[in-house]
């Protein structure tokens, strides 16, 4: 019997976060330090995501409502022409109203789209024009305008845990870590609920920070001294 394709909370088990251990000529397992990491990064992947799925919907609706008024008052979107969001899959962080604000207000607004292992960007001017593509996640279509990275002035940011770094836990496929590096850190910003913030997630020098994190307690700076 053919199987049914995976849709992206499926893949948990099976990232790109692939394990690296090695057997030497005696037959000992050799252990590469990265493993630690990638077994601490599933551990609270699975933990946060059961939380997040969990959590009652209409909770989840009301931390989404604190999460877009405390974004709107936050200088960076009030001057953004260009943003870059997401649609909410497993129990995220609903953007479809800070999607109906940004049209309100006449921002160019920007869903992503897999190609290959990367992610682009394509316009979207209305939430019923996005449909199902990679792992079922609403698209725009594929002829939609497709943003250049120095064109987005803020990127809205999906994720299963963030620490008070602005370090970050996806899904482990790495499509937005590797989108992320070419985009300057101030503009990167997470949205999440609060219990998703944690003081320290396990974090590799590949992974790409954000700036700032969004929740319904309120900002939280991840730059410090950094800068971009």
């Amino acid at each position: 019997m053919k199987k049914a394709p995976k849709t992206l909370s499926d893949q948990e088990e099976t990232t790109s976060e692939t394990r690296s251990d090695s057997t030497s000529a005696n037959g000992s397992r050799e252990t590469n330090p990265r493993d630690s990491i990638l077994e601490k990064k599933t551990r609270l992947r699975r933990d946060l995501l059961e939380k997040r799925r969990t959590l009652p919907q209409p909770v989840q609706q009301e931390k989404s409502d604190l999460i877009l008024k405390i974004l709107l008052s936050e200088e960076a979107f009030a001057n953004a022409s260009s943003v870059a969001l997401y649609f909410p899959i497993n129990g995220e962080v609903d953007t479809r109203e800070i999607f109906r604000k940004c049209v309100e207000l006449e921002k160019k607004v920007f869903f992503p789209k897999t190609r290959g292992s990367d992610l682009v960007f394509l316009r979207a001017r209305n939430i019923e024009e996005l449909t199902p593509g990679t792992f079922f996640i609403p698209e725009p279509p594929a002829d939609a305008e497709c943003a250049r990275s120095d064109e987005l002035d803020l990127v809205l940011v999906p994720g299963v845990a963030f620490d008070l770094s602005g370090n970050r836990i996806g899904y482990g496929k790495g499509f937005y870590d590797r989108f992320l590096k070419d985009i300057p850190r101030h503009i990167r910003f997470g949205l999440a609920y609060r219990f998703q913030v944690l003081e320290n997630v396990p974090s590799h020098e590949t992974d790409v920070k954000t700036g700032r994190i969004i929740t319904e307690d309120g900002a939280i700076d991840c730059l410090g001294e950094e800068g971009d």
